[in-house]
């Protein structure tokens, strides 16, 4: 999903996990067992959505204003 650019430790992924259900944003659609091991299935909650349509929003807005600034600071031309 990142193309190798970001890579989570075990511990990072479950607190974050953890944080995201304590403050609404993600719900759990079912627990299972696999291989002897529970294992939780996440879903993002309206609350997660509505955020995430909000950051999408923001990132979207930035990299916008990045670009107009790539094209209007064009680096002087060698000589």
């Amino acid at each position: 999903m990142t193309g190798g650019r970001v890579s989570l430790r075990t511990g990072a992924l479950y607190g974050a996990l953890d944080r995201l259900l304590a403050d609404g944003l993600i719900d759990i659609e079912r627990e299972e067992i696999v291989d002897g091991r529970a294992r939780r299935i996440f879903t993002l909650s309206s609350s997660g959505r509505e955020r995430l349509a909000v950051e999408a929003e923001r990132l979207a807005a930035a990299a916008k204003e990045a670009t107009r600034r790539l094209s209007v600071a064009q680096p002087p031309a060698a000589t």
